[in-house]
């Protein structure tokens, strides 16, 4: 699985953006009538490199992801629907949980925040039953949470960690590199192209693919439903290139529907440019 899905957090960023925006047009019908803009037109990206980071031997952390060093033994159990795993006080320097949950039947589990991971039934058993995600530690935060669907089997690793996030590179050209993160995007956005090869793509045109910079334009509802309708049931795809970006590794393709981001910011050894 690997994947986090974010298509609902995705659609309320999008949502408040359109917000935002028609209400200097018509605030009252904004309010009510945003939810109808949406619909299956929200476009995201699987394979967009972000978020959980990790250090390990042998691993390449994406310059701009969170480089993490583990602060607690990790506290491991299974459980059917929901439940609720215990860690105890938070060593001194935490700032968040990291969480490596695997399904053992098909299902839906939530995290505490709301993000969520879809497991299908061909997904269990295989490299795929896994999804990791980095909680922000808050005051009085000492359990987890993972709400799933009554009956659906899991197993779960929870440890304190300190992450903090590393700086993005830089390439011969000047262009800056690495994973999208709390700071915005680079000029080359780290993702997995569809050959499975990791790559960068050029953050303006993940923008223009995404619909990311179409958003920013919109000023009424007639306009983000002729923008949907346009895309609907189409795909767009960018070039992929090594972090010189001028040698292409292959291509990253966005479909029309709901996105996942995925989770993993640590990659097999990469030379740095």
């Amino acid at each position: 699985m690997n994947e986090l899905r974010v298509d609902d957090r995705f659609s309320r960023a999008l949502e408040e953006e359109l917000v935002s925006r028609v209400r200097q047009v018509s605030p009252a019908r904004a309010r009510k009538r945003i939810r109808m803009w949406l619909g299956a037109g929200v476009l995201a990206a699987a394979g967009v490199l972000g978020g959980v980071g990790a250090t390990a031997a042998g691993l390449f952390v994406i310059p701009g992801s969170q480089q993490v060093t583990p602060l607690s033994t990790p506290v491991t159990d299974t459980h059917d629907g929901t439940a609720t795993i215990e860690l105890g006080d938070p060593p001194v320097g935490t700032t968040g949980i990291q969480v490596e949950l695997n399904c053992l039947t098909p299902g839906r589990f939530e995290f505490p925040d709301g993000a969520s991971t879809v497991c299908r039934a061909t997904d269990v058993g295989t490299p795929q039953d896994w999804s990791g995600y980095t909680i922000p530690l808050t005051p009085g935060l000492k359990s987890v949470t993972i709400k799933a669907d009554p009956g659906a089997r899991w197993r779960i690793s929870a440890k304190y960690v300190n992450s903090k996030t590393t700086d993005w590179a830089v390439n011969p050209d000047g262009k800056s590199y690495g994973a999208q993160n709390e700071k915005g995007a680079p000029d080359l956005t780290a993702v997995i192209a569809t050959n499975g090869v990791p790559g960068y793509v050029y953050t303006s045109e993940l923008e223009d693919a995404t619909g990311t910079a179409a958003i920013k334009t919109f000023k009424t509802r007639e306009e983000a439903l002729a923008w949907q309708e346009a895309r609907r049931g189409k795909t767009f795809s960018v070039p992929v290139y090594d972090s010189t970006g001028k040698t292409v590794v292959g291509e990253f393709v966005i479909s029309n529907g709901e996105g996942v981001i995925t989770d993993r910011t640590a990659l097999p050894s990469e030379p740095a440019p």
